[in-house]
């Protein structure tokens, strides 16, 4: 049910780009992305998890951006980015589910010891300059040079 409603959402955007004579280009992976996907376990069970686990992190902040967000756009833009942040909100809480249905020999204490470590690390790339501004990524790096210069 997640994977469809996470498709559905891909589908709606696309809808919403052509609408708007926008074109989907492919981009690189951002700093952010790239930050949390170098700290997942490369061994099962604990890959699976911590790949469930840094879903459920990515969802929260799209919720905090979402809800940043949505009250600076157009009204149908908004409604529908209201829409998402209700949803991402579910999806966190379904990812960390998941993390713990699915943690194999992992006992429950470890895996709320990998979610308080991927917090970390979530927090550190969210909040550290960022050369490349993104959905996830952090402040502008030339934004934060010169508000140190100033």
């Amino acid at each position: 049910r997640l994977a469809r409603e996470e498709l559905r959402h891909f589908e709606q955007v696309q809808k919403i780009l052509r609408e708007r004579g926008l074109v989907r280009r492919r981009v690189s992976a951002s700093r952010y992305a790239a930050g949390l996907r170098a700290e997942v376990a490369s061994q099962e069970p604990g890959r699976l998890v911590d790949q469930l686990i840094v879903g459920a992190l990515i969802e929260a902040r799209s919720c905090e951006r979402f809800a940043l967000l949505a009250p600076r756009l157009e009204p149908s833009l908004a409604g529908f980015y209201r829409g998402l942040l209700a949803a991402e909100a579910r999806h966190f809480r379904q990812y960390l589910a998941l993390a713990g249905r699915y943690r194999g020999d992992l006992s429950e204490t470890r895996v709320a010891a990998r979610v308080d470590a991927l917090r970390d690390v979530e927090n550190r790339l969210v909040t550290e300059p960022d050369d490349l501004v993104r959905f996830h990524s952090g402040p502008p790096a030339a934004v934060v040079r010169v508000a140190k210069t100033a």
